[in-house]
This record gives C-alpha cells, structure tokens and sequence, in this order.
C-alpha cells in the first residue's frame, strides 16, 4: 500500500478538519493510506516525529497545511518524493520569533513552550532547503489571497515554476479545500504512474 503523511499546522493537532476530509475523499478513490499524526508542540520533535514516520511508512507523497506545508517541502526533498502543499510556510524561522514563550494549542488546548531551539532548528532547517530545487513539478501549491496569516505571493515567488493554484478570497483555513480535491487527486494519479 502506498502511503502519504498529511502534516497538520502550528498549534494544530490529526483532528484537522482538511485531513479527516482528504482521508475520506482518498479512501474512496484510489489505493492510497493517509496518515495523519500528531504532531508533538516542539518543532525538534516534529522533525524527530517524521523522520521516524518515513522510515516506518515510506510515504511516496507528503501534504502539509501552514507551518506542515514548509516541513512537507522539506521532507519531501529529503526523500525525493512529491508534495501538496495548502497554504505554505515559507522560510517560516523568522516569523515563528512571534510565538517565542508561552502558547496553547488550538485543538487539545495544551500548553506549551516555543523556545530559541525550535527557531534554531527551523533555521537549521531553511538552510538546507535552500540548497534544494523547490521549483520544479514535484509540488502542487494551493493558496487563496484572504489568507490573513501568511502572504500568498511568497508562496508564489518560491514555489514558482511549481503547479500552482491562487484562489482569489478564502482564509487561512482555506475555505476552497473541498473544490480543491479533483485536482489533488489528479496530481496523485499523474505522479503514481
């Protein structure tokens, strides 16, 4: 059985809305197991979390929302495989400086601690991305313009020459996801055969 790891986003937790939607919709249409952990509130940890989870699985595809999108993209090069990416992270280190301290995750209601290490590990993270190809075929990005939390047009200027689709409207949570699932599945199919 093929595998994809769906990364949910910052604070998040496997009870994200778009993944239990995708599980359901990727059930019904092709030979493809969607798994959806959880992911720990440390960003270290989240990398310790996937590496663990490629070698267990070994996803052929990986789909990542917000701060899961940039870990998606990374994995993702690491392991030479594609990504779905919704709503994307870019280069995220320096805006996560923000959620430096105390927060609270917004699924479990758990508190936790973002430290400088985490920042650190991101950074450590961007630098060994930068050395990768993030422009090619091998990512679909979809994005919508009413996102209030990351800047679209980063998103398009890094991902350029990627599969892209700009939806005008939406949100962060990106309202469009549903519509969105033929051409996922599409970008499945065409990247399986």
């Amino acid at each position: 059985m093929n595998n994809i790891l769906y990364l949910h986003g910052f604070a998040s937790s496997s009870d994200s809305t778009k993944a239990k939607v995708f599980k359901k919709f990727i059930k019904k249409q092709i030979d493809l197991e969607v798994i959806v952990p959880d992911l720990p509130n440390n960003l270290v940890g989240w990398s310790e979390l996937i590496e663990e989870l490629i070698k267990e699985h070994k996803p052929i595809a990986f789909m990542g929302s917000s701060l899961g999108g940039f870990y998606s993209t990374y994995f993702a090069r690491k392991i030479e495989v594609i990504d779905i990416l919704l709503n994307p992270a870019v280069l995220p280190a320096e805006g996560m400086k923000t959620y430096l301290g105390k927060n609270k995750n917004y699924s479990t209601g758990e508190e936790f601690l973002l430290t400088d290490s985490d920042i650190e590990h991101l950074f450590s993270m961007q630098k060994s991305l930068s050395n990768k190809n993030t422009s090619n075929n091998s990512s679909l990005v979809i994005l919508e313009t009413g996102d209030e939390v990351l800047d679209y047009k980063q998103a398009l200027e890094f991902y350029a020459g990627s599969q892209i689709k700009v939806i005008h409207g939406g949100s962060h949570s990106l309202d469009s996801f549903e519509q969105c699932l033929d051409q996922i599945l599409l970008f499945l199919k065409n990247a399986l055969k």
